[in-house]
């Protein structure tokens, strides 16, 4: 009898495409089953999407950065002022771009830059650009934080705990004064880019994996913490208003650009995840408990640092409120070293603390990295739209993140300079966002990538149109304009001084790189070249690009007639397509006609 009839033959393929399917559905087994040859990449499931994206909005910054930027807002009265904010913006800016981000990148399936040329036309490509920019200059500097991280794991594994706040600078310092931060800075880009090399398939696994050791390691703490002696104090001081601070604006810029920062929305890291998600991913959900339970992490590991500062501080015979909260924003330019130079010293009171604290710096660098592996996707998600393969893209988006991000390793004040100007950009790249959408008609948005579109999910509720129209726009607009009038009048003889925080310096980074993304926006297309016919050179360029696919002979005059059949048809009602704004865009866009076809068949 032939093999291919042999009943046991058939059913042992059986098993194994049953073990591969049951594979494919685990998150951390996904990397040991290779994707089907011209199969779509996607998340295994549902919990796949949940850690993955909660892994880009988790990382240092819910305790690095939100730690220190709540610092610098907790005066004598307390800190309760920019809390109230932060939470208004979560509801009011986050949660919406997030929705937003997801809807374009689950429905074109392309990078950041070319869901702006395919849905707006590509005249508009410069605006996906300029926020793939600003990731790329993010993630430059946050690698050098990551660094720090894997720098204190193993400091933590090889050296005592410092037991006073005197031991704990010397150790900072001692670090920042050495060649350390340059090579951890290289060995986060290095693992990063280890991570992405295969796509989601090495994204999934790995994010999973940190996620889940990070949360259990700060619930363990925030418990820890908050029954420290004198801990009270601390949490008394976060939740105490100072209403006068409300008509600063500098405290709601810090509680905008913060939000986003921590939710990661506005940047295209949500739109990237999203073209890996299937229809039946619900998009509105993760869109809202996304940025929910992120910010719920951040804000325990703000109390878990102030009460840590609170109590050491307190048995140090610190009795002045005023003193811890001084201390905590002269904890290194602008507050940087807060989570480096407290939370070893809340570790050091705790029995078995020093294996405590290497775990714990353990997982801080596995979240970071997750997070700074959503930076680099985007990257080279945004090249290999353009035509290059994924392995040399993420070794050039890796080589340039490194150069670039080395002047923050060697200088803190260029790390805390790039960290506002490009921290305050998330707002610009958030505008941008909300403009596709009211170019594109919020409502049918709303309906055709979401309610039409989604199988299984909640339905998007009116108001997040509203919210998009007139809110939003405010917000975003409004915040800006408020800052630089505020620094104009507040600071007439050095804001227009190129120092590290002035205004003159913020915009003039921006305007640089507007300028380039402007003059680089006719010039930014596909890659379209034919295999040459030499074996040798077809193989070594191969490496590195796509080729273009041939045209059959009459496949070219059948595609452009079909083109315009379908121009002609555009009175047709969209329901029947299941696209989005297909009437309206077919005409300008006709490959969105292909990317419709492409989802009829996706469930």
């Amino acid at each position: 009898m032939s093999a291919v009839h042999d009943p046991t033959v058939q059913l042992s393929n059986s098993r194994s495409s049953r073990l591969k399917e049951w594979c494919r559905s685990v998150p951390v087994l996904t990397l040991f089953v290779k994707k089907p040859e011209g199969e779509q990449a996607t998340f295994s499931s549902s919990v796949g999407v949940l850690f993955t994206a909660l892994g880009s909005a988790v990382g240092t910054g819910n305790i690095w950065r939100f730690s220190r930027i709540m610092a610098r807002h907790a005066d004598e009265g307390g800190a309760l002022a920019f809390i109230i904010a932060w939470v208004l913006f979560l509801f009011l800016w986050s949660i919406p771009i997030i929705l937003l981000e997801y809807g374009v990148g689950r429905f074109t399936r392309k990078s950041v830059v070319e869901s702006f040329g395919t849905l707006l036309g590509p005249t508009y490509r410069f605006m996906g650009a300029f926020m793939a920019l600003v990731s790329f200059l993010i993630a430059s500097y946050y690698s050098v934080v990551l660094g720090w991280c894997a720098y204190y794991f193993v400091i933590s594994c090889a050296h005592p705990l410092p037991g006073s706040l005197v031991e704990s600078t010397a150790d900072w310092e001692q670090l920042q004064s050495s060649v350390w931060p340059v090579v951890c800075h290289f060995l986060a880009v290095t693992a990063s880019a280890l991570s992405v090399c295969r796509g989601v398939s090495t994204i999934e696994p790995v994010v999973c994996v940190s996620i889940t050791a990070l949360l259990i390691i700060v619930v363990f703490c925030f418990y820890w913490a908050i029954f420290l002696p004198h801990a009270s104090r601390g949490i008394v001081h976060i939740f105490t208003p100072n209403w006068a601070s409300f008509m600063s604006s500098s405290l709601w810029l810090d509680a905008l650009s913060q939000n986003a920062w921590d939710t990661g929305g506005g940047l295209g890291t949500f739109l990237t995840y999203a073209t890996y998600m299937k229809r039946s991913h619900g998009a509105v959900k993760m869109g809202v408990l996304i940025p929910i339970i992120n910010n719920l992490v951040s804000l325990v590991c703000g109390i878990m640092v102030f009460s840590n500062v609170f109590s050491v501080l307190s048995q140090h015979h610190y009795d002045n409120a005023a003193s811890p909260v001084d201390l905590l924003k002269q904890s290194g330019p602008a507050s940087t070293g807060i989570t480096f130079l407290w939370m070893p010293i809340l570790f050091n009171g705790i029995y078995g603390g020093r294996f405590l604290a290497a775990i714990f710096f353990l997982c801080l660098t596995l979240a970071g990295l997750s997070s700074l592996i959503s930076f680099v996707e985007q990257l080279v998600h945004t090249l290999t739209d353009f035509g290059l393969q994924r392995i040399p893209a993420t070794i050039l988006v890796s080589i340039t993140m490194f150069l670039v991000g080395v002047a923050s390793a060697l200088d803190l004040d260029v790390l805390v300079n790039q960290d506002s100007v490009w921290g305050y950009a998330m707002i610009l790249c958030g505008c941008l966002l909300v403009f596709l959408v009211l170019r594109l008609n919020p409502f049918k948005f709303r309906r055709q990538f979401f309610n039409d579109y989604g199988v299984g999910d909640w339905s998007l509720p009116l108001v997040w149109v509203f919210i998009i129209m007139l809110i939003a726009p405010i917000e975003g607009v409004g915040m800006i304009m408020w800052w630089i009038v505020e620094e104009v009048y507040t600071k007439p003889g050095t804001w227009w001084q190129l120092t590290r925080d002035s205004l003159a310096m913020v915009l003039t980074q921006w305007s640089v790189v507007a300028l380039v993304v402007l003059a680089l926006n006719w010039f930014m297309k596909p890659l379209s070249i034919g295999p040459p016919r030499n074996v040798r050179l077809r193989r070594l360029i191969g490496f590195f690009i796509r080729y273009k696919e041939p045209v059959r002979h009459g496949e070219e005059e059948r595609k452009e007639g079909k083109v315009e059949e379908e121009e002609e048809e555009g009175k047709v009602e969209e329901e029947e397509h299941g696209g989005i704004g297909l009437v309206e865009l077919s005409t300008q866009n006709p490959s969105i006609l292909v990317v419709n076809s492409v989802h009829e068949s996706e469930v």
